[in-house]
């Protein structure tokens, strides 16, 4: 029988910001999970690129010998152009603990030559045909998606600041509600003898709360290289304030370009480099028209990047350009903002 009166509302236990943060939480982790899955599988993968390589490629293996002096680039430089005259290095790569590896145009390795860094010994040549490179598409699914990166980017990026934004819900829904010892013990501890759907939701919560430190690095570190308002507001974050100086570099030479020139410039340049800092490793950009100039980067630990320099020179002169740079000065004279952003 109706008696014409209302049902009560139902009461909510909780409040108001923690119900937009469960909807928040449990959308938007929809909406961003299989971006954060590919992005994630892909960066693992990349990360140990240089593992698996060594272990595939033992032959392109070369040990940093402190007291034996590598090869010049320029030497590199003119070894490649002697073997293949009619092709243009774009780029001449030491990493350490490994051959030199000299680069033409395309980023492929159907188009690398791999050197003896110390006797210039020829290890792999070039094929200059299109192969596919497990990496670079594991790299390029990482980045984009393995779409144009005009699409795949943007997605990557939200995908990662939405994520960011899922951290801090979750930290809410995990938050206890009273730091009893009994509701600490359910916020710390899984129950493991629970049943299957309390036992989800503990794997969910409990060890979503302890990654939640590393996630939130890896999701800043994403942002940093991928959000350019971002990248400015941790700046501004880190030195108390300052606005972010915009990176410049100089084109001295308004000269044409004079690719002749260029093996003398590139043993210029290196000479100065070797000065400034000592370097078990670099990545010497060569240019290819009169818009470039040549562009060194110095690495002087073992498969570490925090602490590298870059400096860019003339290209028709060798002689070193100004100009502002995240990597242009040094870690240790580096101001924390600074180091912030070398360490991403």
């Amino acid at each position: 029988m109706n008696t014409g009166k209302a049902k009560p509302k139902k009461k909510h236990n909780r409040s108001l910001f923690y119900r937009i943060s469960a909807w928040l939480h449990l959308w938007l982790g929809l909406a961003s999970g299989i971006v954060i899955v590919i992005i994630c599988l892909t960066g693992i993968t990349w990360s140990f690129k240089d593992e698996i390589t060594d272990w595939l490629h033992p032959e392109l293996q070369s040990d940093y010998i402190p007291d034996k002096p590598m090869l010049n680039p320029s030497a590199l430089y003119q070894k490649a152009k002697k073997l293949f005259p009619d092709q243009e290095p774009s780029y001449i790569w030491r990493p350490t603990g490994k051959a030199v590896m000299i680069g033409y145009g395309k980023r492929n390795p159907g188009y690398v030559l791999y050197l003896d860094p110390y006797t210039g010994t020829v290890l792999q040549r070039p094929s200059f045909k299109e192969e596919f490179d497990f990496f670079e598409w594991t790299l390029n699914g990482h980045r984009y998606l393995w779409l144009p990166s005009e699409i795949g980017r943007p997605i990557i990026n939200y995908s990662t600041f939405i994520f960011f934004i899922t951290l801090f819900t979750g930290l809410v829904l995990w938050w206890p509600r009273k730091w009893t010892k009994a509701m600490r013990k359910q916020s710390f501890l899984v129950k493991w003898d629970a049943k299957t759907k309390r036992l989800n939701y503990d794997l969910h919560n409990v060890f979503g709360f302890y990654a939640m430190v590393i996630l939130l690095i890896i999701a800043i570190t994403g942002m940093y290289y991928g959000l350019p308002w971002f990248n400015k507001f941790l700046y501004f974050t880190t030195s108390l304030g300052k606005t972010q100086k915009k990176e410049r570099r100089e084109l001295k030479n308004t000269a044409p370009f004079q690719p002749e020139k260029l093996s003398a410039s590139v043993h210029t340049a290196w000479e100065d480099a070797a000065k400034k800092t000592k370097a078990k490793g670099y990545y010497l950009s060569i240019p290819q028209d009169s818009t470039e100039t040549i562009s060194l980067f110095l690495y002087p630990s073992h498969r570490q990047f925090y602490n590298l320099q870059n400096f860019s020179y003339d290209r028709n002169s060798g002689t070193a350009l100004s100009g502002t740079s995240t990597h242009a000065q040094s870690f240790e004279k580096a101001d924390f903002a600074t180091k912030v952003r070398k360490l991403n």
